[in-house]
């Protein structure tokens, strides 16, 4: 691994590392190669998914930094943290505290022992909480990986959807990575003693550097028993998120792009409601 691209992803990993509330471990190793990638939520406010029964209010909120806007419903709570210059994380998170919707980016994975060991002589703080795998694909990266450090369990992809993958991937899965996958699915689990339900764009990379590889997690979730009312809001919600003007110039040109790929994933999801509910039935049913 070259040293140059070490010393930066440690300046960045003391910066970024622990975050507070319920965001896991995350740092960014490559601010050039991942904009692109970082930007793929820069899309339009969306009308209501089935889901949603009732005329709700929404609010557009603005991140303290400035770096993003969204549609928050009343009630409900907005977080954001910066992780590098052209990149942030954020939730919005019911008034119960059970149902959100998110952006978690680059999740850190050591590839081996001796990586944290290497990590622990640059005297970075946390380093032991960083989990050891070798490189996933987005569904093992999700139970195998994020599930753990989330409280979650017992994962299950209900559905997969192809066409939005693989729009999804051509999105984020830039050149110049190692590896790459990215995938549109639904999945369910189980969190303190709750079925829990949620849609999420993962993707997983690889810069090939030997020491790391990384994980992106997108999405939304509710118990399931309220999916159906809480789902369309959720959507709304996530797909409003989008960088300001000012913070997309200075970041990525072409965030514009990115934000056109992604509008067309989301209504592929829509068209696809459908076949999802009906693989969600059955997994209920034990299909």
């Amino acid at each position: 691994m070259r040293l140059a691209i070490l010393t930066v992803a440690v300046v960045l990993f003391i910066a970024v590392f622990g975050c507070a509330g319920s965001q896991v471990p995350q740092q960014s190793p490559s601010v050039q190669n991942q904009q692109q990638a970082n930007q793929t939520l820069n899309v339009p406010p969306v009308g209501a998914g089935a889901g949603e029964q009732t005329v709700l209010s929404y609010k557009e909120w603005k991140a303290p930094d400035g770096s993003i806007t969204l549609l928050l419903q009343d009630g409900w709570t907005a977080t954001e943290k910066q992780v590098d210059n052209c990149t942030v994380n954020w939730a919005v998170t019911d008034p119960a505290g059970t149902s959100s919707a998110y952006m978690n980016n680059e999740i850190m994975v050591l590839k081996s022992e001796n990586a944290r060991q290497m990590y622990k002589a640059y005297g970075l703080a946390g380093i032991d909480s960083v989990p050891v795998a070798g490189y996933l694909g987005t569904e093992l990266a999700v139970q195998q990986i994020v599930a753990p450090l989330t409280g979650a369990s017992g994962v299950k992809v209900t559905y997969k959807d192809a066409a939005a993958s693989q729009q999804f991937s051509q999105a984020v899965c830039i050149p110049g990575l190692a590896a790459c996958d990215a995938q549109v699915f639904e999945a369910a689990y189980m969190r303190n003693g709750i079925l829990m339900r949620g849609e999420y764009f993962v993707q997983t990379y690889d810069f090939g550097d030997g020491t790391t590889w990384w994980i992106n997690i997108w999405g939304y979730t509710s118990p399931a028993s309220d999916w159906d009312k809480s789902s369309g809001t959720l959507g709304k919600m996530f797909a409003s998120a989008k960088y300001t003007d000012v913070w997309s110039a200075r970041c990525s040109p072409g965030a514009a792009d990115a934000s056109s790929v992604i509008s067309e994933v989301i209504k592929s999801r829509q068209v696809s409601t459908d076949s999802a509910a009906e693989a969600w039935d059955n997994y209920i049913k034990g299909g």
